[in-house]
């Protein structure tokens, strides 16, 4: 056999081995693509469809965060659902009232859902939070979303003025890489639109 056989063959080989791994490496893959998503993820495109004004989507990927929600976490994420009932037509109100009867939770940001279902004032709200005890930049993002959600719900009810209030003082107090701070922004631009 001569060199050029010897080639040919060591193709053939390097081909046969490359075919019998392709199948592998897609599969790898396909099954990464297909791993179930996780409650941040959930979490992180319910916001995304939030923003963009996908609020049908939005409520499916809440639902399925909830599913996967710990004691720790369901506070937050009934709160972003309330708001999306809202903005589907839907009274989020009612349905935080149902979601944190049924789950007794006492964690951050149930202060903020006392609020919206009338057992505590604001300013009651804010203040519990200065004197919490928590840290300056704990307590600034617990303000930040205050406002934020209180601002979304006064806009809801119609009270423009004091949503815009609420929302200035989002955007004051938020992270600039915050998703409130982007949904904070979303709320305004709609609000701008519906004058």
């Amino acid at each position: 056999m001569g060199i050029r056989g010897k080639w040919v063959r060591t193709l053939r080989s390097v081909a046969l081995l490359v075919l019998l791994f392709c199948p592998a490496i897609v599969y790898s893959a396909t099954a990464r693509a297909e791993d179930p998503p996780t409650l941040s993820s959930l979490e992180a495109a319910a916001r995304a469809d939030f923003i963009a004004g996908l609020y049908g989507p939005a409520d499916e990927k809440i639902r399925a965060a909830i599913a996967l929600a710990t004691n720790d976490d369901f506070n937050r994420l009934a709160l972003l659902q309330g708001l999306i009932a809202t903005r589907m037509g839907s009274d989020g109100r009612s349905l935080l009232g149902a979601a944190t009867g049924a789950h007794e939770s006492h964690e951050w940001p149930r202060p903020i859902i006392a609020y919206l279902l009338g057992e505590q004032k604001l300013q009651e709200v804010a203040d519990g939070e200065r004197h919490s005890g928590n840290n300056a930049e704990i307590q600034r993002q617990h303000i930040c979303e205050l406002s934020f959600y209180a601002g979304a719900f006064a806009a809801a009810d119609g009270q423009a003025k004091f949503a815009r209030a609420l929302f200035e003082k989002a955007t004051k107090t938020c992270n600039r890489d915050d998703p409130i701070q982007a949904m904070t922004k979303a709320e305004m631009a709609l609000m701008a639109t519906q004058q």
